[in-house]
Parts: structure tokens; C-alpha cells; sequence
């Protein structure tokens, strides 16, 4: 249907619906209040909002009519589209275009005939139409090509892919079938070159993307990399100053090898290599807002060097930057050449055409089916009428994929209404962010300690509750000895400001155990020289090194509920974002055991068994986050602190104040290209904590067990469980950590190798290991001062890290060390130990 007939229809129904009207045409000049759509069934209506969201507010007008048919025919979902204009209020002041439309047939299966090399499921991967689209004949020819590509990647040069369509079983429905003819896997049996004199063939084949079969490389010859490897070997000569280096042909050998199902390729490059050049220097003419100087300083190709062409584009780029960054992205920026044949000595001029800076008409979001306009425009630090940024696109990108509310962003700028105005347009696919978490957090396979401590985890979460960007949880864990139920609700835009507010409900219930002194002597609650069984002296203790033999516990129960609130403020600068929050925790707290069993050595559970006590803390943290993904960095920085002031009243048990520094950083050491969609990447990653127990100031510290701080071997020396709070509860917490990262599927799937160490540090001394695996304490030590590397729990290991919050495990191997009073290393066991753990974010 032509655009021409629709917009007759459109003024032909609108004198009929306004007849009654003083003119036909009181529409025009009139503001459109909004666009509505009626018979949609199937088409998603937030992407219809999305593409018609820029004419509202406008005023109508016979071209923006033209504009507004195109964009709704553009869309290519409709077979029949019948408009009509409504009045917006009682005035007529405003108007409603309305849509009736016919959507074409939806797609019901999506089917794969004659593959035979590939799984259909990869195939069907490869395609954009989904079963439930609406069925799109240039969509489906684009899948045609998407699909031969997949073969083409795979070695099937001569593969075809053609499409048709059978009736579907439903009303208004369709079958979609690709039809495969694969022909046969290309191999590459070997690579040639002629007219190589100034490069040796290895340094060629080394930047080729292409391979020749051999042991552990499969050598498949896929076409789209042909022409991608001419331009590696021209510029690589170009980058040694051979500017006129040219692969002139590529020469194709075939030999089918019958028995391998398989044709044997030898491939050769024909080059003309050319004169080798120097570089003369780079001019400028024709810029006026930037000087000279401030243009030349972007320039890193050096004169009288030998030329790199490639360098030399950068540079150029550099400056193209520099104006694009400052919103002259209107430019025109011309490089033209100087060649002396004779002293081989080429010069540049860089010709600018400057016009004015460019501003944003309109910021328009599609493909957002759950996420609300907002929630997304907040995150984006441009607004309309802006001087367009090319670092604030940048940064809007990585605010949206922090979210982790989308798995792809594609962002596209195109001319707007008038000269020097422009369009944002950013194309986004959403993933879940409603989910349901099951499985086990576990310790200490293949460790030599008895317990085999399990916990269940069940969690749902939703990090985009209603599209509104709200978070709202409910999690339960349960292991043989701890259950907790937490209730979650956080708001990162409150007041639709950059203020966060949160409020969590927990219910914790623990099995512990405790240090007793029930065996003579029985010291009295106070006494300076009192010992936990089973021992009668301090002398006795101390030379045991503060270590009781576990049949001496008792045990205990802990009860806890905390509700907890929060706000805080984030502040942009350009070198990170600056986090401010404070909050407050009320909670409850209840101990109880068998007293006619037991007697605690600690006066503080004595005195309370049994009671509910208050156990209140104030809580401030600040942050600076220079992460590009804190869900999973490759570059950048973070550091917190954290003072949490323990004690709001003198009736309760814990009064201390607490602080926790935290320093992170990471840096890419290498990201190399394999294929189209994955590179070998290794991120560096380092980590430092220092946690304190402090008295406030004019009263002593006390500190339940439970507010101790030690070595949980999940986060904190992984492997290392046999490090209780009950022993090694400490007021001092050093831990740290080493990792090099390397991405396996990208924002999902990392194995990391590590190296962790730990000391903590009680009221006895820091922790050592001079006397064994199992720890003791060292009176002698009782700062970080006194450090050395016997006084560290080290865990060396590799596993898997998930990085999507529907699967937040990480699964190591881990293997503890330690240094004995020997001076030497020492393995703690024989094997590894396995650690699964939740993954923790840095915010």
C-alpha cells in the first residue's frame, strides 16, 4: 500500500469524523496530545510507543504527518493501516492521531530443513525471527544471509540458505522454514605469498586470521575473512612505510579429499610492495577553534621517522575526537599528501571545514518492553537541547549496561529536523531481571576436617520490579546450622533523584558454640586469671596457643532480627562517582542453652541467656567507583569506607565501632581478537580489606561472638573453614586477594585464578601458623606491625566466576598454605578444596 493513498484516506476520514466541525482541517496547527494504536495483538506496544514518541508534543503539520506515515509504515508490521484524528479535549485545542491496524501473520515455528553439519538449534541462533514475531519477508532474507555466514564461518563455502513460508495451525499464523544445502567443510592446507621481499612469510602469517589446518587448529576457510586479511597484510607494510603496498590477488589451489569429506584449499598472496617512505610532517588549515598547537599535540607520528600509515590515521582520529568530543561533529576533516619521489619523503596537510556545534533534537529508546522511559533517560547524563558528547554517550551506555537490565545497546545518531540538530537513537535488548535463585553453597571436599558444612539458597529477586528500576527480594537460606529469611526493597532513584533508599527486613537463627568453664577450677565472671576449660591456668592456655580442643565447646542457640534503613546520594565527577549513605539498624537479639548443662565462659552470654536484647548500630559509608562494570570490571578502581558505631544504648552487649576500608583495582593485560565474537582476554585484579574492632571513645570494647570479625574460607581465604569465630574471632581482619580473570562468554561465564591471603587478630594475638595447620595464636604479635608470613592463611586456587545475577555462584578449587615455624611453605592438605560461594559485587 502506497504512502500517497494513506495520506488520502487520512484527510478523507478526517473530514468525515469532523463534519460537524467549524473546518475540516482544524487539526492542523493543533499540538498531538499522543498516538494511539488500535488491533494490536501481537506487536509489542512499548516499541510502537518508542518509534511515534518524538512526534508527540509536536504541532501537526501536512510534512510532519508525511514523517509520522513513514515511520509507522517503516515499522512493517501491518498489512492494512486506516488512521483517523480525534480530538484531545472538549476545545479541540489538542489532537489524538488514532491507528486502526491489521497485523501481518505471526510467526508460529520457526523450522530448519537440510542441515546436517550444524545442530538446527545453532542455526535457528544465528536467525533474528523468533517463533512469536510477527513474520517480516526482509527480516527473513536477512536471516538467509545471517545463516550463510554461520556456514561461511564454519568452512561451508558453497552453502545456500533460502526461506519460505507454510500455514501455521493457529489464526493468523505461519511456519517459517530456512532450507539449508550445506556442500562441503573448506579446509585451509596451506598459505603462500609472492612478492615478499621487505616481510618475511611468518611475520605475514602471524596477522592473518586465517589458519592452516594442522593438529590443533582446524584451518576452516571462511570467505568474510579473506578480505578482512588483505587489509592486515597492507597495513602492516603500510606501518613500515611501504604506503603503496597492495595485495593484487589471492590465488585459490582446491584438492577434495574424498575420505575427510572435506576440500583441501592452498591460498596465495600476490603483493606489490612499493617504495618505502619517511614522514615529512602533518599541517593543519582551516581551524579556527582549536590552535595549532593544541592540534599538533595530539600528533604522536614523528618527522623525519619512518612512515606508519596507521599511525598516522590515528592521529588523525585523535583530532577528529577532539572536535566530536566538543560537539562539532558536523565537520569535515580532509588528509591530503605531499609525496617527493626522489628523497621517498611524504608530507600531510590536514584541511578542516569547521561548522557549528551540533545539539540534541531528541532522545529516543526503543526496544524497551519492560523497562519504563524513565528509568532509562535518568541514566543517560544528556538531555534534549544538549551540545552533543561523544564521552556522555559513552558514559549514558555504561550507566544503562550497570543496570544489568539489558544484553545489548546499540546506539545510532542521525540528522535531525534542521542543520546543526541532531537525533539520539539507542536500540536496546532487555534481559530478565526477574529471577528465582536455587542452589548450595558448600566447604571443604577433600579437606580434613570432619564437618561438611552445606547451605540451600532460595531467592527471588527483581532488580527492575514493574519497570520502575526498584529492587524488591525475598530470600531464604537454610543450612544444619544457620536460617535466615530476608526481605529486601531498595529504590536507586528516590525522588527521582540520585538518592537511594532501602529497608530490609532479616530473621537469622544460628546454631553456635561457645567456650565453657565448667570444670574445676570454676573462675568467677570477672576474674583477670580466668581460663576456658580445659584449662587451669593462663600459663597452660597460652602454651596450647590459645587453641581449645573442639569436645570442650558447648553448644548454643542465636536468634536475630534486624530491620534496617538507609539513604544515600551519588555524586558524577569525571573521575568516578562519588557514593555518600548513612543508615540505621534496629535489631533483637536472643541466646539461649541448657544451663543446667553448660556454663559459658563468656559473662556476656551468661547474663543474657535466654533474654531478647537490643542490638542497635548506626551505619555511614563512602565510596569512590571508577569501575567501567562494577558487576565485572576489566579497568578502573574502587575504595570505600565504611564506620559502623555499634551500641546506641549502654544496656546493649555490643559496644564498639567498627571500620572497614576497602581498595580494589583493575587493569586489562591483554585483549586479543580470536574470532568475530571472542577474544582472549586476561583482567588483572587486586584486592585489599582492613576491618577494626575499636573501642568507643571513654568506654572499653565488647563484642558479641557474632560481631567478631574472622576467616569464613567463602570469601575471606577460600578453603580456610577450620578458622572459627569461635577461636579465631578477632578484633583485626586483614584480608586480600589476587586475580587474573579471563572472560570465557562475555557478562556471563569468567575462569579466575587466585591467590588469597588473610591474618585476624584477638584479644591473644594475631594468628600463626609456627605450630601447625590448625592456627593458634601468638601473644607476642598484636599488630600488623609485627607481621610476617607465618602469621597469613594463603589459599592458592582456579574455578569459574558467573557474572549474571539469575546465577551469582562461583565454583574454585582451592588449595590452603602456610608458613610453618620452619620458615618454610607448607601445603595445608593433600588435594584441592572445593568452594562454591554467591558472588559478590564491589557496590
Amino acid at each position: 500500500m502506497k504512502r500517497s493513498i494513506g495520506a488520502v484516506l487520512f484527510l478523507a476520514v478526517l473530514s468525515v469524523g469532523i463534519a460537524a466541525q467549524p473546518a475540516a482541517d482544524w487539526y492542523l496547527g493543533k499540538t498531538i496530545k499522543d498516538i494511539e494504536f488500535s488491533g494490536i495483538k501481537r506487536v509489542d506496544r512499548n516499541e510502537l510507543n518508542s518509534a511515534v514518541q518524538a512526534y508527540k508534543g509536536k504541532v501537526f503539520s501536512e510534512s510532519l504527518w508525511m514523517d509520522l506515515q513513514a515511520t509507522v509504515y517503516e515499522l512493517d508490521y501491518f498489512d492494512q493501516i486506516s488512521p483517523i484524528a480525534l480530538p484531545g479535549d472538549a476545545e479541540y485545542s489538542t489532537v489524538i492521531v488514532k491507528f486502526t491496524v491489521t497485523e501481518k501473520p505471526w510467526i508460529e515455528t520457526v523450522r530448519v530443513d537440510g542441515a546436517r553439519g550444524l545442530r538446527p538449534g545453532e542455526i535457528l541462533g544465528a536467525a533474528l525471527l523468533k517463533s512469536g514475531d510477527i513474520y517480516n519477508q526482509a527480516k527473513a532474507r536477512a536471516d538467509e544471509k545471517a545463516i550463510r555466514k554461520l556456514y561461511m564461518e564454519k568452512g561451508y563455502a558453497d552453502a545456500t540458505v533460502t526461506s519460505f513460508t507454510e500455514p501455521g495451525r493457529g489464526e493468523n499464523s505461519l511456519v517459517l522454514v530456512f532450507q539449508v544445502s550445506e556442500g562441503s567443510q573448506l579446509a585451509i592446507q596451506e598459505i603462500r605469498f609472492e612478492g615478499n621481499k621487505a616481510l618475511a612469510a611468518s611475520s605475514l602469517k602471524s596477522k592473518l586470521s586465517l589458519k592452516e589446518q594442522g593438529l590443533f587448529q582446524p584451518g576452516l576457510f571462511q570467505e568474510q575473512k579473506l578480505e578482512a586479511d588483505r587489509n592486515q597484510i597492507e597495513n602492516l607494510y603500510q606501518s613500515r612505510g611501504f604506503v603503496d603496498a597492495r595485495v593484487v590477488d589471492i590465488l585459490r589451489e582446491l584438492n577434495r579429499d574424498e575420505g575427510a569429506q572435506k576440500t583441501r584449499l592452498i591460498l596465495t598472496f600476490v603483493i606489490s610492495e612499493g617504495d618505502q617512505y619517511s614522514f615529512g610532517g602533518l599541517r593543519f588549515s582551516g581551524n579556527s577553534i582549536f590552535p595549532n598547537e593544541k592540534l599538533a599535540a595530539l600528533v604522536r607520528s614523528k618527522e623525519g621517522t619512518i612512515l606508519n600509515y596507521p599511525t598516522l590515521l590515528a592521529d588523525k582520529q585523535r583530532i577528529e575526537d577532539l572536535y566530536y568530543e566538543n560537539g562539532y561533529i558536523f565537520n569535515r576533516i580532509e588528509m591530503k599528501e605531499r609525496r617527493d619521489p626522489d628523497s621517498r619523503v611524504i608530507s600531510y596537510t590536514l584541511g578542516i571545514t569547521e561548522r557549528d556545534r551540533a545539539h540534541i533534537e531528541n532522545i529516543i529508546v526503543k526496544g524497551n518492553k519492560k523497562t519504563k522511559d524513565h528509568v532509562i533517560f535518568r541514566e543517560l547524563p544528556f538531555e534534549v537541547g544538549d551540545i552533543f558528547s561523544k564521552t556522555k554517550v559513552i558514559t549514558g551506555l555504561r550507566n544503562l549496561y550497570n543496570l544489568q537490565y539489558f544484553s545489548a545497546l546499540t546506539p545510532e545518531m542521525v540528522p535531525g529536523s534542521a542543520e546543526n540538530l541532531m537525533d539520539i537513537i539507542i536500540t536496546m535488548e532487555e534481559q530478565s531481571s526477574a529471577d528465582i535463585q536455587f542452589g548450595l553453597t558448600l566447604s571443604g571436599i577433600g579437606a580434613s576436617t570432619p564437618e561438611f558444612p552445606i547451605s540451600g539458597l532460595i531467592k527471588w529477586n527483581d532488580r527492575n520490579f514493574l519497570g520502575n528500576g526498584q529492587s524488591v527480594s525475598v530470600g531464604v537460606t537454610a543450612s544444619p546450622d544457620t536460617q535466615e529469611v530476608t526481605l529486601g526493597f531498595s529504590d536507586p532513584w528516590l525522588f527521582n533523584k540520585r538518592m537511594t533508599g532501602s529497608v530490609e527486613l532479616s530473621f537469622v537463627h544460628k546454631g553456635m558454640q561457645a567456650l565453657q568453664d565448667s570444670l574445676g577450677p570454676v573462675f568467677a565472671y570477672g576474674d583477670p586469671a580466668a581460663v576456658p576449660d580445659p584449662y587451669t591456668s593462663w600459663a597452660e592456655y597460652e602454651a596450647a596457643g590459645y587453641v581449645v580442643p573442639d569436645e570442650y565447646y558447648m553448644d548454643y542457640e542465636y536468634w536475630n532480627l534486624n530491620l534496617t534503613f538507609s539513604l544515600g546520594y551519588r555524586f558524577i565527577f569525571p573521575v568516578g562517582t562519588l557514593g555518600l549513605s548513612g543508615g540505621v539498624r534496629f535489631g533483637l537479639t536472643n541466646q539461649s542453652y541448657d544451663q543446667a548443662l553448660f556454663r559459658p565462659f563468656s559473662e556476656s552470654l551468661a547474663s543474657s541467656a535466654g533474654d531478647w536484647i537490643n542490638s542497635n548500630s548506626l551505619i555511614f559509608r563512602t565510596y569512590m567507583n571508577a569501575l567501567d562494570l562494577w558487576y565485572d570490571p576489566s579497568k578502573g578502581y574502587f575504595v570505600s569506607q565504611k564506620f559502623t558505631w555499634a551500641g546506641l544504648f549502654d544496656f546493649e552487649q555490643d559496644q564498639f565501632l567498627r571500620t572497614d576500608t576497602k581498595l580494589e583495582g583493575y587493569v586489562t593485560l591483554f585483549d586479543i581478537p580470536i574470532g568475530e565474537d571472542w577474544s582472549l582476554k586476561w583482567v588483572l585484579g587486586g584486592h585489599t580489606g582492613l576491618s577494626l574492632l575499636l573501642p568507643k571513645p571513654g568506654s572499653t570494647l565488647s563484642a558479641t561472638d557474632n560481631s567478631k570479625l574472622y576467616i569464613d574460607g567463602f570469601f575471606v581465604g577460600r578453603g580456610w573453614r577450620n578458622l572459627t569465630e569461635s577461636t579465631f574471632g578477632g578484633t583485626l581482619l586483614w584480608e586480600n586477594w589476587v586475580e587474573i580473570r579471563m572472560p570465557l562468554v562475555k557478562q556471563f561465564l569468567s575462569f579466575d585464578m587466585f591467590l588469597d591471603a588473610a591474618t585476624v587478630r584477638t584479644d591473644q594475638g594475631l594468628l600463626t601458623f609456627k605450630d601447625g595447620v590448625t592456627g593458634s595464636l601468638d601473644p607476642s604479635k598484636t599488630s600488623l606491625f609485627d607481621l610476617g608470613f607465618e602469621n597469613l592463611a594463603f589459599s592458592l586456587g582456579a574455578g569459574f566466576r558467573f557474572t549474571i545475577p539469575q546465577f551469582p555462584f562461583r565454583f574454585y578449587f582451592a588449595r590452603r598454605f602456610f608458613m610453618n615455624g620452619a620458615g618454610r611453605f607448607e601445603w595445608a592438605t593433600e588435594g584441592m578444596e572445593f568452594v562454591i560461594s554467591i558472588t559478590q559485587t564491589t557496590l
